[in-house]
């Protein structure tokens, strides 16, 4: 909880100051870029609803919601959001989709193939959605991509077992639906450049990642970062969320990490000399 307050509170001062510098541009007649926000969910439960419906209300006051696969270049001062979905699990059939229909919000759901019917390891809270309940999704509005076969964490694999994760599940994903899957979620947010080339070779034309960074700042962009939600996030949370208010935290826990390689780099260091000293 701690945590969580910190990180609000550090957001809510980064949204003030881009809102101050958007105030600043619009005075010497300049308008802020466009930007946009991936949000990715995994469970609707039913005792959450009410609040998830909200949330997409919000949305659609504040953003214009667009599909994962955007490409257009966005106008100069527009802000635009898409929802997506991890895993495939029922509650989004059963809980989300219902409200998504009702507001005309597209989603994505990435879905791992080889477990259709079944719990995964990492979250048995949930099952995913068998093949008969995928296909039963509204086409028109929710687009299904590729979450691996074995929802696999991609940067601790080889080549091999790389390049079959990611066929394996395209082909499976394609056979159900009967259309081309061209859209990629990493599980667990993992991944490195070996597993961004073997997306590319794959043919998926968008690959999608845990970090939260603006998104659609360029047509053809590749790499898209999300920001994790959840229908219990308080409403100043979401809204920061949805603003991008997010984004310093992979700059900030980057910079930790060198601190603390430093810091574990000059204990090493100390400890050798300490030891040559008693020797």
């Amino acid at each position: 909880m701690f945590e969580r307050i910190v990180k609000l509170l550090v957001s809510l001062g980064f949204y003030l100051g881009s809102r101050g510098w958007g105030m600043v541009l619009r005075l010497v007649a300049k308008t802020p870029p466009g930007f946009g926000v991936v949000l990715y969910y995994h469970h609707v439960a039913s005792a959450h609803r009410d609040r998830f419906a909200r949330q997409m209300q919000h949305l659609r006051r504040h953003v214009q919601p667009v599909r994962a696969d955007h490409r257009g270049s966005l106008a100069p001062g527009a802000r635009v959001g898409a929802v997506t979905f991890d895993d495939g699990c029922l509650s989004l059939l059963e809980n989300a989709v219902p409200i998504l229909e009702r507001l005309r919000i597209p989603a994505t759901a990435f879905v791992a193939s080889d477990f259709l019917g079944q719990r995964l390891e990492s979250d048995p809270s949930e099952r995913l959605m068998t093949s008969e309940e995928l296909r039963r999704m509204p086409s028109d509005l929710i687009a299904i991509g590729s979450h691996t076969a074995r929802h696999t964490r991609m940067s601790s694999v080889d080549a091999n077992r790389g390049h079959d994760e990611l066929q394996r599940s395209r082909r499976a994903l394609e056979q159900i639906l009967g259309r081309d899957i061209t859209l990629f979620c990493f599980p667990f947010g993992a991944y490195n450049s070996e597993a961004l080339e073997w997306c590319l070779q794959a043919g998926y034309d968008r690959v999608f990642t845990c970090d939260p960074t603006v998104a659609f700042r360029a047509p053809g962009e590749f790499v898209t970062g999300r920001v994790a939600v959840d229908p219990t996030d308080w409403p100043l949370e979401f809204h920061l969320k949805l603003m991008g208010a997010y984004r310093w935290l992979p700059a900030a826990l980057a910079l930790k990490s060198r601190i603390l390689k430093r810091l574990r780099a000059k204990k090493t260091s100390s400890s050798g000399s300490s030891a040559d000293l008693a020797a």
